[in-house]
């Protein structure tokens, strides 16, 4: 399955999904696919997803420094939005954009599935 695909899936299957982004090790798209229009670009899309890269980064320095194991995901909340980000392989890792009302029980299961498809594509 191609990533471009896998990506729709995932947005298309949360309300409120925005955009999905699967990035490398050095915050570069790799794919991307938004699936309305809001306040933002493609560009401002890439730019948000490279910073969940940097987050994940120092996330994963301090963790280490504080043996608390590997992180797997987190997220960023903001007054409209939320951010949702989970690792792959790799340094790769995967981008969720929704409204900040999304179900977010039901975006983390989504993007556990993705997250599988995206490995197996890998």
């Amino acid at each position: 399955m191609a990533f471009q695909q896998i990506l729709r899936e995932l947005v298309m299957s949360i309300p409120g999904g925005i955009g999905a982004l699967f990035l490398d090790w050095d915050g570069e798209t790799v794919e991307m696919i938004g699936a309305r229009p809001f306040d933002a670009d493609d560009h401002d899309l890439k730019i948000m997803g490279a910073y969940q890269g940097i987050f994940l980064t120092q996330l994963r320095e301090i963790c280490d420094r504080i043996s608390a194991g590997t992180p797997h995901r987190f997220k960023v909340e903001f007054a409209s939005t939320k951010v949702l980000c989970c690792d792959l392989a790799d340094g790769y890792y995967l981008v969720l954009v929704a409204d900040a009302v999304t179900n977010e029980g039901l975006a983390w299961q989504k993007m556990e599935a993705s997250r599988a498809k995206l490995l197996a594509a890998m």
